[in-house]
């Protein structure tokens, strides 16, 4: 995916460039804005939220703390809906938004504007947040304050004509920049056109709602859920490994028909893309429609994130959801990987099927990383939980076929700190067990193992260890770069 970014065009910090209002905004008077906007709210806004305060915020140094006063000092975040220009195939339809006045963090009177759930833009961040000069194009009243009703204009703008939202004519840009537009609008565009068609085919309406139904879950976590203590949470779950946890999350039932469902859309003949560069057969669940049943299951687990892991556990307001298929013929297994993910679920729905284990190593950059630390086996309606950083691999599937539902837990509040920006990473203090070691990512591969057939290309391709920072005697498995290092 293309993405282009304007913040290398000012060395200025962002905070100076944008100016201060004389007066900070009060919780009573963005109540008062929201209102009014319900009273008489523009035909492109819908679907508005209230203020909350989120649990967990990142400062200006990059650390993660919990707001203090928040009644008095915000942060306040509003969720709602916003539109494009009508009938526009891309983006015409409601696009989520998420909304935050922070006074400490920003100037007075300028929220911060970042797109929640699947959203395909080129002048957008990865976490789907606006770029500088979108806050710098943004309309002011005569106090020179950016008002709920500015901004909401202004998101509606840039939905129709970005660079127009920005103030930037457009003949002044690089062409390369009307072309990434062009890319993620066609993305955005066939993934709609993909939901639409599917919703006449749909095999099971009530896995496309917003509703998690109790009979779904098994009745040890259902329990859990609605007590929700610490205590409660910690009797359903078996700690593999310290940061490696299991439970049974669904019933058996609920995995039939979800299987059901996923097995109707590969009956449809509608195309599915690949749901990471790592798996060929699986389905992208956001992709055809099942986004806001997702939603709320990423709602009903953030608690177990919260408990188990501070930091990457809070606050989700993203996710990427899909299926991965094992079975003779297709995809076996996965090789040794880290998840773009701050916190993994991985749920087993069956079938039947012998072998594919789920092999745990350590933690990225540490400097055991690439040492075994347990064997794991799929049983349906069992889930898997850990942290994307940790590396894991999936052995081939030796009979039957086998279907998991893969949930990757995304925080922008984490993913904006130093925590997560600048994690550690030390030398290795030896050499790594063969089961942790990865065709696609390490240097050392051939050294342990003999390369898969078909994936002898990605020998000299890896970067793992990062150099310098390798065990005492590491000796790549590629001959030009033993060149390289000899040169």
């Amino acid at each position: 995916r293309v993405k282009v970014s304007f913040d290398a065009m000012d060395d200025e910090p962002a905070a100076k460039r944008c100016r201060r209002a004389e007066v900070p905004f009060s919780l009573e008077e963005l109540q008062q804005e929201i209102r009014d906007l319900r009273a008489d709210p523009p035909v492109y806004v819908s679907d508005v939220g209230d203020l909350k305060t989120p649990p967990l915020i990142c400062d200006e140094q990059g650390q993660l703390k919990v707001p203090t006063d928040p009644e008095r000092n915000g942060p306040w975040d509003l969720q709602l809906c916003i539109s494009g220009a009508e009938g526009d195939e891309a983006y015409g339809g409601p696009c989520r938004v998420s909304i935050r006045f922070d006074p400490d963090l920003w100037p007075a009177k300028l929220p911060l504007v970042r797109f929640r759930g699947v959203f395909h833009h080129a002048l957008t961040d990865d976490n789907g947040a606006m770029l500088m000069p979108f806050y710098r194009g943004m309309p002011r009243d005569a106090r020179d304050a950016c008002t709920l009703r500015l901004t909401l204009q202004a998101i509606h703008c840039f939905l129709q004509d970005p660079f127009k939202a920005w103030k930037l004519p457009a003949e002044r840009l690089p062409e390369k920049f009307q072309r990434a537009l062009d890319v993620h609008r066609k993305i955005n565009a066939e993934r709609l056109e993909i939901i639409e068609k599917y919703k006449s085919k749909v095999l099971h309406p009530e896995l496309f709602t917003s509703k998690v139904k109790d009979e779904w879950l098994d009745p040890a976590f259902g329990k859990a859920m609605k007590e929700n203590t610490p205590s409660a949470w910690r009797k359903i779950l078996t700690e593999e490994i310290p940061g490696v946890y299991s439970f049974k999350l669904v019933t058996e039932a609920f995995c039939d028909t979800f299987l059901e469902e996923v097995f109707n859309f590969y009956k449809s003949g509608l195309p599915a893309k690949r749901p990471n560069s790592m798996n060929a057969y699986g389905i992208i669940l956001n992709d055809i429609g099942m986004e806001p049943l997702i939603d709320e299951l990423q709602r009903v687990l953030q608690p177990l994130g919260e408990l188990l892991f501070p930091g990457p556990g809070n606050c989700w307001d993203g996710h990427h959801c899909f299926i991965v298929r094992y079975r003779s013929g297709e995809d076996l297994g996965l090789d040794m990987h880290t998840d773009d993910s701050d916190v993994t679920f991985n749920l087993c729905l069956g079938l039947d099927f012998t072998g594919a284990g789920l092999q745990f190593c350590g933690m990225s950059g540490a400097p055991d990383h690439r040492k075994h630390r347990h064997s794991y086996f799929h049983r349906k309606g069992h889930c898997v939980m850990h942290l994307g950083r940790r590396r894991h691999g999936a052995d081939d599937i030796t009979s039957g076929e086998r279907l998991n539902l893969i949930l990757w837990n995304h925080s922008s509040t984490y993913r904006s700190s130093e925590e997560s920006e600048s994690p550690p990473y030390d030398a290795e203090t030896g050499p790594p067990d063969p089961v942790c070691v990865s065709y696609t990512h390490d240097r050392d591969f051939g050294n342990f193992k003999a390369y898969p057939k078909g994936k002898e290309h990605f020998r000299g391709r890896g970067w793992c260890p990062r150099r310098s920072f390798e065990y005492p005697g590491f000796e790549p498995d590629c001959e030009s770069e033993e060149e390289d290092r000899h040169a």
